[in-house]
């Protein structure tokens, strides 16, 4: 089980604490590309994309080059949801026996159902707590319905929009799920944003299918370039990373797109006010717990924040130095503390970038005992370990598992008064 160093280090005779940005791996090990289930670095993924988390915790992953739905326990362990690994195709049924073909992003219903954007399928699948894998919309596995000659203008199907496989996708690549109790699409290869309702009914609420562009408006007088991920934000609107256009939009129910963040006059890695902000071909955009949004950069290798005052800034990586802490983080997901997990997808992992990490610590007077405590993860186990003559050895209290956002482990005071010590998150 591999274990994950929370690298803030601290002197206990001294008051200053030391930190950094925490990227921690959470599954997969970087760079090494393939298929096995497991935990930690024990399991592999190829190519990553898509991710979604339920309330659970758990998170599910579309392994895209696997062509197989991934889920991650909160204990970090690895299984197959369903499809075979490498065997791509277009086939209903449970478990291991369902055929994807390059699913691209995913979304969870509160009652646990998966839905997936089956992007080399063209259509929109369901997978349900046993495993059942159905077709919601879209007419799997016929690849005539889908014209691929891409330009600014493209010949599509007559009719697209319809019930079950009476509709048509052409690689859609993102996806959410509305509290409403339907879903949106990014009908990526057609340029528009799909609704579905749960009985697979599918409408187009925004964008006008074959025609690309930048026009902020309402419903087919919109236009999008190459949407992908997309998220609902608190207020209720549907916002899209159209990624083409280097830009964030949004959508309000009634299908109205405004220009959210960045321009498609100018791409670039530019923080600032959002509308002053550039972007390179965002591929996601996640609602954070505090307001506001995390967006991956993919291209950059990077994360963006974008908070609610609408000052967007760096999160994680870095667009100047190329894919050395992030390459190509293709999808996110925030757990209720402001974490985010992100799947990093030329890396081959999925990682976990902590927000939000400080420590304290107190003497208690008469006593002689010292207490340290530090921002943590509720359900996960950490150690506190001291740096000896022969490296990090663990200090003799035992594992602490933590039960709310806050841990403490209280200790007599130390003979040597000066000492180094760290906590390590284990096992996730």
């Amino acid at each position: 089980m591999k274990r994950h160093l929370i690298p803030l280090i601290f002197l206990v005779s001294g008051s200053a604490l030391f930190g950094a940005e925490t990227i921690a791996p959470v599954s997969g090990a970087t760079d090494q590309a393939g298929h096995r289930d497991g935990t930690g670095d024990v399991a592999r993924f190829n190519d990553p994309m898509g991710l979604a988390r339920d309330a659970q915790g758990n998170l599910y992953v579309c392994d895209a080059r696997n062509h197989v739905i991934r889920k991650i326990a909160p204990g970090g362990v690895v299984t197959t949801v369903a499809g075979q690994p490498g065997e791509p195709g277009a086939v209903n049924g449970v478990g291991s026996s369902a055929r994807f073909h390059f699913p691209a992003d995913i979304a969870v219903s509160p009652g646990g159902v998966l839905f997936v954007a089956d992007s080399g399928n063209h259509c929109i699948r369901a997978i349900a707590a046993n495993g059942a894998v159905t077709t919601l919309a879209g007419d799997l596995g016929n690849a005539d319905d889908v014209n691929l000659s891409y330009g600014a203008i493209t010949s599509v199907p007559a009719q697209l929009d319809g019930k079950g496989a009476g509709a048509r996708f052409n690689n859609p690549s993102g996806i959410a799920y509305a509290p409403a109790g339907h879903l949106y699409v990014s009908d990526t290869g057609n340029q528009i944003i799909r609704r579905i309702n749960l009985d697979g009914t599918v409408t187009t609420v925004a964008g006008k299918a074959g025609s690309w562009g930048f026009t902020d408006g309402t419903g087919a007088n919109a236009r999008f370039s190459a949407p992908m991920g997309m998220c609902l934000g608190a207020d209720g609107n549907l916002y899209i990373a159209d990624s083409a256009n280097h830009a964030i939009r949004c959508m309000t129910p009634l299908g109205h797109v405004s220009t959210f963040a960045g321009s498609p006059l100018e791409s670039g890695f530019k923080p600032g006010p959002r509308l002053h902000a550039r972007f390179l071909e965002p591929t996601d955009i996640v609602a954070h717990p505090e307001g506001g949004f995390i967006i991956c950069e993919s291209f950059g290798n990077a994360l963006f924040r974008l908070p609610a005052d609408g000052n967007v800034s760096l999160f994680a990586g870095d667009p100047e130095t190329g894919p050395k802490s992030l390459a190509n983080p293709n999808s996110a997901a925030c757990d209720q503390n402001g974490n985010v997990y992100v799947v990093d997808t030329f890396h081959q992992e999925v990682r976990l970038i902590i927000e939000k990490f400080s420590t304290s610590m107190e003497r208690i007077g008469g006593t002689n005992q010292l207490t340290i405590r530090w921002d943590s993860l509720p359900g996960r186990t950490y150690q506190l370990q001291i740096l000896g003559a022969e490296g990090w050895v663990n200090a003799p209290q035992a594992p602490v598992l933590a039960n709310a956002a806050e841990t403490s482990v209280t200790f007599p005071m130390p003979q040597q008064k000066a000492g180094i010590y760290r906590i390590l998150l284990l096992g996730f």
